[in-house]
């Protein structure tokens, strides 16, 4: 592998264009023998034009990137320490630390003779497929509650 020299990222055997910053050497001919790095180039050189240096995230998609990838188990508590203040990220948080409240109580139904395990596998199913849908809810903005579960959780958190 060699290095790039402008950016000093490593171009893979037999590349002739750097992946990160676009560098070709002045006797490249643009012809790669691999069709993945082809493919990989073709894509970069069609988004590159519309890139600068100076493109920045909106706070908006930044906001509720936040509050989608609070979904991830623990994660939620990264988020609301990076944006507090935003109430789509608290929402989504306490609907996302539910979640994981439910997923550990998930746990002790698995200890249960004979029928626990499957049915922990069943619920384990049905949270992550409740996440999946809160953070897609947050990731387009929504305040609205995980289907089912959501109702619940949303009551519990009024009653707190």
């Amino acid at each position: 592998m060699n290095k790039c020299p402008k950016c000093g990222t490593y171009i893979p055997d037999g590349g002739k264009v750097c992946l990160s910053c676009g560098w070709k050497p002045e006797t490249a001919d643009g012809v790669f023998d691999n069709f993945i790095l082809k493919y990989m180039q073709d894509a970069f050189e069609k988004a590159s034009p519309e890139m600068t240096e100076n493109d920045t995230i909106p706070e908006e998609y930044r906001e509720r990137d936040l509050a989608a990838t609070g979904y991830i188990g623990p994660v939620f508590l990264y988020s609301l320490l990076k944006d507090g203040s935003s109430e789509l990220v608290k929402y989504h948080a306490k609907q996302s630390a539910m979640l994981l409240a439910m997923h550990m109580l998930n746990g002790v139904v698995g200890t249960v003779p004979y029928i626990g395990k499957p049915i922990k596998k069943l619920n384990t199913a049905l949270l992550v497929v409740l996440a999946f849908l809160g953070a897609r809810n947050a990731y387009f903005g929504k305040k609205e509650p995980v289907p089912f579960v959501g109702q619940i959780i949303s009551m519990i958190l009024e009653a707190l």
